[in-house]
């Protein structure tokens, strides 16, 4: 086997590889601490041979022989996972890894530092989005996904989040109809999580949809009313809406106007 052909082999074995892979490639089959003369005569001659493809600048997919380059498509969540190495996927990108997702959706959210973005780009028409998040090392939960290591939010923080950020999974219906969906939240690790925020109108919302969702989804039978009562508002707490844009009623339990059908949402799933 050639050094040609040892580098496509080991590209295969990643699937994708970035800066830091090339330069480990680099090192152990060429000898070079670097990887420019491995891009400058290696990988141009792999593309030309459509034995990998170039996602954009410093990554790149490998392309098995038995398959037609223009029709391979690469998987997007091991894509995502090497564009920012130690970061995690999030909100409705977590969503779908744990089996929760109620739709598809043709756009990955990768979490990262502000210094370390990078500008969201579109390839196999996925779209890969940056999320600058400043709470980015903790409640992660590496998962096994067609034998590579993913990082994404853990199922407390997938809940929290996504109930923040509404507009990142999906919208209010597409939000609940997850989350009913999501195994393994647990009353502390919501608290730990919400401890980070510090938002009381985000406290409200978990404790609105956590006493919906323990009525109608198994996952969440073991909710019961004294762990709902530590999300409730204090008595001077003025009524917030969760979405302003639609019609909504006022749930004077929560302190919050809840989008009009709510309750209609959730049945049948």
């Amino acid at each position: 086997m050639n050094k040609t052909e040892q580098i496509h082999k080991l590209i295969l074995q990643e699937n994708v590889v970035n800066k830091k892979d090339l330069k480990s490639i680099a090192k152990k089959i060429l000898g070079k601490k670097d990887s420019s003369y491995l891009q400058r005569k290696y990988l141009y001659r792999l593309q030309k041979d459509h034995k990998i493809g170039k996602i954009k600048k410093g990554v790149y997919y490998g392309i098995p022989l038995e398959k037609e380059s223009e029709k391979f498509e690469i998987d997007r969540y091991i894509l995502a996972n090497k564009i920012r190495q130690g970061y995690a996927l999030g909100y409705h990108s977590a969503l779908e890894l744990f089996g929760a997702a109620y739709s598809a959706t043709n756009t990955i959210y990768i979490l990262i530092q502000k210094k370390k973005r990078f500008n969201p780009f579109q390839f196999q028409n996925v779209v890969y989005k940056p999320v600058i998040n400043k709470f980015f090392t903790t409640h992660l939960k590496k998962i096994s996904y067609k034998n590579k290591q993913i990082n994404i939010t853990d199922p407390a923080r997938t809940f929290i989040e996504c109930l923040n950020r509404l507009d990142l999974c999906g919208g209010w219906e597409e939000c609940l109809k997850s989350l009913a969906n999501l195994k393994g939240i647990k009353i502390p690790m919501l608290k730990d999580v919400l401890t980070l925020y510090d938002n009381k109108t985000l406290t409200l919302k978990t404790g609105y949809v956590l006493e919906l969702l323990s009525k109608v989804s198994p996952y969440y039978y073991h909710i019961n009313t004294a762990d709902l009562q530590t999300f409730k508002p204090s008595d001077t707490w003025i009524p917030v809406y969760i979405d302003r844009d639609v019609a909504s009623k006022l749930n004077k339990k929560w302190g919050l106007y809840i989008p009009k059908g709510t309750d209609e949402l959730l049945r049948g799933i």
